[in-house]
């Protein structure tokens, strides 16, 4: 009879999951008393050194390369680094530069029944070269223009002559007179770049006088020749017009049927009583025409401002990051609005001050408004101009300076951000900053789209239409006393309820993390001193990969996954302590929710089925020479992060559908639904020969689960963790002895590999 004792749940740094207990339809290596026997076996040093060459190699700072290695066929290659601040390296080789400098990557080549080697080559990293974008440019004296100059780092500017052309830190010109200026433009080195210059030219020439505005007026002077009007009345002359009656006279046209008659012909030369039309030269008279717009009729049109200023008000102090309109006053003898003005600011980059008055305050200092108008005070006068000088200062609530955002729900990567159609929810209620008051004086939010959900001025969310939406928050004001800096945020809703369809067809299957697991656990079953415990143990046999066995263990994934996010769990079919990891029957599992890791990365994670005597037992057992092991995800926009892990192992390459089925304790139509959206074979037909009926399993025994329950049992001790959300339990297990090297607290490779 089994004896049980307490075993210390041990809690994964970085994956914070619990590691569920699970034994595979066969043995677990035999236990006596309270050791599991050892098994002693003498293995020869390996006489071969692994072949292994690299090369230096030279990255740029932010920019990343391979390195050149080549090394003896089947070697397992790792890579570390002297130096992360200079250069990091990733388990593919992949150097990324990330500072000026140089460090040493150390290469360790592995292969079973050979010396291991290492090497150390010199990354050098260097800053990468900048190139500034810039043209030379021609000014009229007067005009303001942007040099947009690009670059990637800052940029200085400098004029080599400041009396005809001035640029600003900003890049902004203003030309002063006539005359030819260079302008060196200089980009700063960052961590990333090296320094640069360029010199551009900037021509200045006349300004393209707006007098002649006021020259067309002065034909207007000849006034007299409104006298000229009255020659208007010669126009009855054209009573002549009647003499056109003479045409009828073509009508001896018909007499052109006796062609001979065609002597009459030079009759036609009465055509010159056609000469009469030169009395149509008072046509020329149409030239006094354009006396005939008297300018004085339109000169409404032309309203003179008799008078301009800018008004002074209660508070003519300017803040950053509220526009106002400048207040200019004037007196005109026509219809003059505020586009008939020009607006001028003596610095950009304190405030602007756009074609229609309105000035923007950027930071915060000192500003003098120009305003000139266009048209004069009078014929022939100039145009009047005011000025005034405005304090720009900045305006914050440092309230808001470690950010804005949206709550997330505690249960985000389980069921991600999600509002009912009709629903109305606040994510930050209770939340002091965000209270009405404050949200609708501070803050504005905004929605991708209405028609799927929409969020009012106080953050209130309200669910519209089935499907996805990006919520926006963002402060009015700045959040520091510069006024440089606002905060912003982002983040997408799922509004309505989750459908089964909508979590089958989001299923993701990693086959790299599958295949990367398997060879990560067929190391540690012939390499005891690659475990982190057990390494006392001996070498055990290595499993074959089989597709026979990954359609079941992908439909077990697939089902965690589906029953975690809707429920539906058959009796006896959850993990009491881990849903994602298992259950029932013959399965060993692992799960989590937030994991980011992928591929081998995350492959490598299935180190944890050997730091515990149940995995190890499962892992190490001889009779199982077959194992697939499936790695379905399901992640969304809204925040859902969930990992099933599922290792399946047989003696076999197949258990049929009839036999998995019933142990599963799935419905039938799930199972076939995971199958087909993986693409998986559910034909039993080429399998018959070598598999023994598959009814044995789970069905003569009482299983036991990988949670260390069994069908009959009830976890009574499940805790959350604060840090993962996942379930851990103490349990009551055999005992067992650890060696001096294994009793400590050792990490698993998972720490390492899941972030």
């Amino acid at each position: 009879m089994k004896r049980r004792m307490d075993m210390k749940s041990k809690k994964l740094k970085t994956l914070a999951v619990a590691v569920v207990l699970s034994l595979t339809v066969g043995a677990v290596p035999p236990v006596t008393g309270t050791e599991i026997p050892m098994i002693t076996t003498t293995v020869e040093a390996a006489a071969k050194k692994v072949s292994l060459k690299a090369y230096n190699k030279k990255v740029y700072v932010g920019r990343s390369g391979k390195i050149k290695v080549k090394s003896t066929r089947g070697a397992k290659l790792s890579y570390k680094t002297s130096n992360k601040k200079i250069a990091t390296v990733n388990s593919k080789g992949v150097i990324t530069g990330k500072s000026a400098g140089t460090a040493k990557i150390t290469i360790t080549a592995k292969k079973s029944k050979y010396k291991t080697v290492k090497k150390t080559i010199t990354v050098k990293v260097v800053k990468q070269n900048q190139k500034i974008v810039a043209s030379s440019q021609t000014l009229a004296v007067g005009q303001r223009k942007n040099l947009g100059a690009k670059a990637k780092t800052g940029m200085i500017y400098k004029s080599s002559n400041p009396k005809v052309v001035t640029v600003d830190k900003k890049g902004n010109l203003r030309a002063l007179k006539t005359g030819t200026a260079k302008i060196t433009i200089s980009a700063k080195a960052s961590g990333m770049y090296n320094k640069a210059s360029k010199t551009i030219t900037v021509t200045v020439s006349k300004a393209v006088a707006t007098k002649p505005t006021t020259p067309t007026r002065k034909p207007e002077v000849p006034e007299p020749t409104e006298t000229l009007v009255p020659t208007k009345e010669p126009e009855p002359t054209k009573a002549p017009e009647p003499t056109k009656a003479p045409e009828p006279t073509k009508a001896p046209e018909p007499t052109k049927v006796p062609e001979p008659t065609k002597a009459p012909e030079p009759t036609a030369t009465p055509e010159p009583t056609a000469t009469p039309e030169p009395t149509k030269i008072p046509e020329p008279t149409a030239a006094p025409m354009p006396t005939a717009t008297p300018t004085e009729t339109p000169r409404p049109e032309v309203s003179y401002v008799t008078a301009l200023y800018i008004e002074k008000t209660a508070d003519d102090t300017l803040y950053v990051g509220e526009p106002k309109d400048c207040n200019v006053k004037w007196e005109s003898t026509g219809k003059t609005t505020r586009n008939d003005f020009t607006y001028d600011s003596s610095d950009d980059s304190v405030a602007t001050v756009d074609k229609n008055g309105t000035i923007t305050p950027l930071k915060a200092g000192k500003v003098t408004i120009t305003v000139t108008s266009k048209t004069p005070f009078a014929a022939g006068g100039a145009c009047l101009s005011a000025s005034k000088r405005y304090t720009v200062k900045v305006q914050y609530n440092d309230e808001y300076e470690d950010g804005v955002g949206f709550k997330d729900p505690e249960n985000v990567v389980e069921k991600g951000r999600n509002v009912g159609i009709g629903e109305t929810i606040n994510p930050n209620t209770g939340i002091s900053k965000y209270d009405p008051e404050k949200a609708e004086k501070y803050l504005t939010f905004s929605s991708s789209d209405p028609s799927v959900a929409t969020i009012d001025k106080y953050g209130n969310i309200t669910g519209v239409s089935k499907g996805y939406v990006t919520f926006t928050v963002k402060t009015k004001l700045p959040v520091e006393q510069t006024g440089t800096y606002y905060k912003e945020d982002s983040v997408t809703y799922h509004v309505g309820d989750y459908t089964y369809e909508e979590i089958l067809n989001g299923l993701t299957m990693d086959t790299v993390a599958g295949q990367a697991a398997h060879e990560v656990m067929n190391d540690l079953r012939q390499n005891p001193n690659h475990r982190n415990f057990f390494k006392d143990y001996p070498s055990y046999p290595t499993r074959e990969w089989s597709d026979g066995l990954l359609r079941d263990a992908a439909a077990r994934a697939s089902r965690n996954i589906v029953c975690v996010m809707l429920g539906g769990w058959s009796e006896d079919e959850m993990s009491t302590i881990n849903p994602l990891a298992s259950h029932p029957g013959a399965f060993n599992g692992y799960g989590g929710s937030g994991w980011e890791s992928t591929g081998v990365d995350l492959g490598n994670a299935a180190s944890v089925f050997f730091e515990d005597i149940g995995h190890f037992g499962n892992e190490t057992d001889p009779e199982n020479k077959y194992e697939a092991i499936a790695v379905v995800q399901y992640k969304n926009a809204a925040g859902v992060n969930l990992t099933s892990m599922i290792v399946q192992a047989s003696s076999s390459e197949r258990f049929l559908l009839d036999g998995i089925l019933s142990s599963s304790k799935m419905p039938e139509n799930q199972f076939y639904d995971y199958c087909n959206h993986f693409n998986l074979d559910i034909n039993d037909d080429k399998w018959l020969n070598s598999i023994e009926e598959a009814s044995s399993v789970g069905e003569n025994e009482t299983p036991i689960f990988t949670d260390g329950s069994t069908g009959t049992v009830d976890s009574t001790f499940p805790a959350e963790t604060a840090e993962s959300g996942q379930l851990e339990e103490i349990e009551e297990t055999e005992k067992f002895e650890l060696s001096p090297e294994e009793d400590t607290d050792a990490v698993s490779d998972v720490d390492e590999i899941i972030e």
